[in-house]
């Protein structure tokens, strides 16, 4: 049975996770508070969540200190086009998978189910340390439901809550 755990914030740090909730980073203040919780205990090495002996302090610590040689380079500039989101189709697809398909199945790394709010934390986890922007919640859930299309996934309940199965990893 989970334990529940209830404090103060200030006023200005209610307003950011109201903020941030409203945005579709998260379902709720209690999802804020769990997920940034989850974020604290793998930072200090939590047992069962810490990277290969090594707190995720550590391996931010290990990243920061490696250096890295900048060279100039002449390039030009391209322009892309925006490529549209597609609706998900009726038929499941064989095309390849986007880097961010990649790293949510990467997140599925010795396990088979995972709880929709975790896989989602594991995301922002894996964005920190990489220093790259997250995508909002509904998009993760977008881009999850499409990977059932791609026959990669299979969504699912269990107590109340949405798991995700993966069925072929690559």
């Amino acid at each position: 049975m989970p334990e529940e755990i209830k404090t103060k914030v200030p006023t200005k740090l209610a307003e950011f996770i109201d903020k941030l909730t409203e945005e579709g980073f998260f379902n709720s203040r209690d999802d804020f508070a769990r997920c940034s919780m989850e974020i604290i205990a793998q930072l200090y090495g939590m047992a069962k969540t810490s990277k290969k002996g090594k707190s995720l302090l550590d391996v931010i610590k290990d990243n920061g200190s490696a250096q890295k040689v900048a060279t100039k380079v002449q390039t030009k500039p391209v322009q892309t086009q925006p490529k549209p989101i597609a609706k998900a189709p009726s038929q499941p697809q064989t095309e390849e998978l986007t880097n961010v398909e990649y790293d949510i199945i990467d997140l599925f790394a010795g396990v088979t189910f995972e709880f929709e709010d975790t896989l989602h934390a594991k995301y922002i986890m894996e964005l920190m340390k990489m220093a790259k922007p997250p995508v909002t919640k509904a998009q993760f859930i977008t881009i999850l439901e499409g990977l059932i299309y791609k026959s990669k996934l299979e969504k699912g309940e269990h107590n109340k809550k949405t798991i995700w199965k993966i069925i072929d990893r690559y």
